[in-house]
């Protein structure tokens, strides 16, 4: 009986023991968890490789930015002032003046060196490479913005004259007005089958040549050389009837009307695009005869800073009638 006694007390002492060392070790284990998030908590964002937050190095920074941003903007309006002032007066406009772009462009390399000379060292300090392709962006579109404000109205005109939307002949005989038919090949060609004639066949009547012109400024001051040749041959210079241009435009409805009340579909294109646009009327001649028929414009105005031209061609093909 003693014996078996001493047996369970020593059972109950080792139990203990082996209880004693699991909470031990739990403690222990509980200890190293409480010390990391400690020192979790007491490491700071360098440690994590984030620099901590200065509040005066960040408004300082923001500051050299804004008188970046501020710098590159006053150099884009200076540069664009020179390339429109001194640049453009002294060239003709009409081409290959690849200095207007150019050389404004390769401005942007002085960026750096105008920062280091204008600002204080104190803004120099925080710029970097990301700063100087920044301001290279910003000075690009802003001596853009300056270029364009500057070449066009009111301080400017370096657009030629141009057509202001469509074109199209009428064609007067006697009291009746007619149209070309519906097939144009192209923008700048109207086909027209001769009307009249047996062997020598020809288009009855006058034919006049209708358009408008539209100008960035106004687009009376244009003035113009017309001339018309046949199949290549010498050219004869035409005169503008803008006074006509009334008379044409009640003829043209009366040929509209007519074309509507047969199966012919008439060429009705849009003329004037916009009411300050000059509306053009041009006497062709009378009886044109069968033939390729050739309209050079040349297009002049006394633009700022240079003289604006333009030019263009369109053609009036007559074929004879099928039999």
């Amino acid at each position: 009986m003693a014996r078996g006694r001493i047996h369970e007390v020593s059972r109950c002492r080792r139990y203990m023991v082996d209880l004693s060392t699991a909470m031990a070790a739990a403690g222990a284990e509980r200890g190293k968890r409480q010390k990391g998030d400690k020192d979790k908590r007491g490491k700071s964002g360098r440690k994590h490789g984030l620099e901590p937050f200065d509040p005066q190095k960040y408004v300082a920074k923001e500051k050299a930015d804004t008188a970046s941003m501020w710098l590159v903007l006053f150099f884009a309006l200076l540069i664009g002032s020179i390339t429109r002032f001194i640049f453009m007066p002294n060239l003709d406009g009409s081409g290959g003046n690849d200095l207007l772009w150019v050389a404004p462009l390769a401005m942007i390399i002085l960026i750096p060196s105008l920062h280091r000379h204008i600002m204080p060292q104190s803004f120099v300090e925080h710029y970097t490479k990301g700063t100087w392709f920044k301001a290279g962006f910003l000075y690009t579109f802003a001596w853009l913005a300056v270029t364009f404000l500057l070449s066009n109205p009111p301080f400017g005109d370096i657009g030629s004259p141009e057509p202001s939307a469509g074109w199209t002949i009428i064609l007067e005989d006697g009291s009746d007005w007619y149209m070309p038919q519906d097939n144009l090949t192209s923008k700048n060609t109207i086909f027209w089958e001769a009307t009249d004639g047996n062997d020598d066949q020809f288009l009855a009547g006058e034919a006049w040549l209708l358009f408008a012109i539209a100008d960035n400024a106004d687009p009376n001051d244009a003035n113009f050389k017309v001339s018309i040749s046949k199949d290549g041959e010498n050219s004869t210079e035409l005169n503008i009837s803008e006074s006509e241009w009334d008379r044409m435009m009640a003829g043209r409805v009366s040929a509209t009307e007519a074309s509507a009340n047969s199966s012919i579909e008439s060429h009705d294109v849009v003329l004037v695009d916009n009411d300050a646009d000059r509306p053009i009327a041009i006497n062709l001649g009378e009886d044109l005869e069968v033939g390729i028929y050739s309209i050079s414009f040349e297009v002049t105005e006394q633009g700022e800073p240079w003289v604006n031209t333009n030019s263009w061609t369109w053609k009036l093909i007559i074929t004879e009638q099928e039999a």
